[in-house]
């Protein structure tokens, strides 16, 4: 019985567990930290997307307490089950959130997501705002941090060095 009440949890661990480990096989150890200033009008996005899986939390975790009975001693999994997963779920979606950018061995990895050296195009600076250009395939993206300024002189270099053997090796196969 507490393997079936601990299995929504066990699940979500078993799925951060496997996502951390795939990003570490697919991209090595990490080189450099980025520490960005957290919810810049550049990363809006990801407060509002805390907000909106904090609210539907709340009410799907309400619906499920008002539709299971509390007195019902049949439910494996209790109302207040649901709750607490929806919590953990929460605090596993807000820990992603507020990960910080890596620049690691063979590529960048941010909580949107993580790409190969091969896949960055080119960078920019625009003040303390970093702009790294990723092709994948036929996307183009975008992925925008707000750096502060006493660690821009480290990442700038590091980005060189990376995107400069990257320049080299393409150059080496043509």
């Amino acid at each position: 019985m507490l393997v079936r009440m601990m299995f929504p949890y066990i699940f979500l661990m078993l799925i951060v567990l496997g996502y951390l480990y795939y990003r570490y096989m697919k991209l090595g150890s990490v080189l450099l930290r980025v520490e960005r200033v957290l919810f810049t009008r550049y990363n809006v996005d990801s407060l509002l997307m805390i907000i909106l899986i904090a609210a539907s939390s709340y009410l799907l975790a309400r619906y499920e307490l008002r539709s299971n009975p509390a007195t019902d001693e049949t439910l494996v999994l209790g109302p207040l089950t649901y709750v607490f997963f929806y919590g953990a779920l929460l605090l596993a979606v807000i820990g992603r959130e507020l990960e910080r950018p890596a620049l690691r061995e063979k590529g960048i990895s941010s909580s949107r997501g993580f790409w190969l050296w091969q896949e960055i195009d080119s960078f920019r600076w625009s003040k303390d705002v970093l702009t790294i250009n990723i092709i994948r395939g036929r996307k183009k993206r975008s992925e925008v941090w707000q750096i502060k300024p006493s660690k821009k002189k480290d990442i700038d270099l590091a980005l060189k060095r990376m995107v400069q053997k990257r320049a080299n090796r393409s150059k080496k196969k043509n």
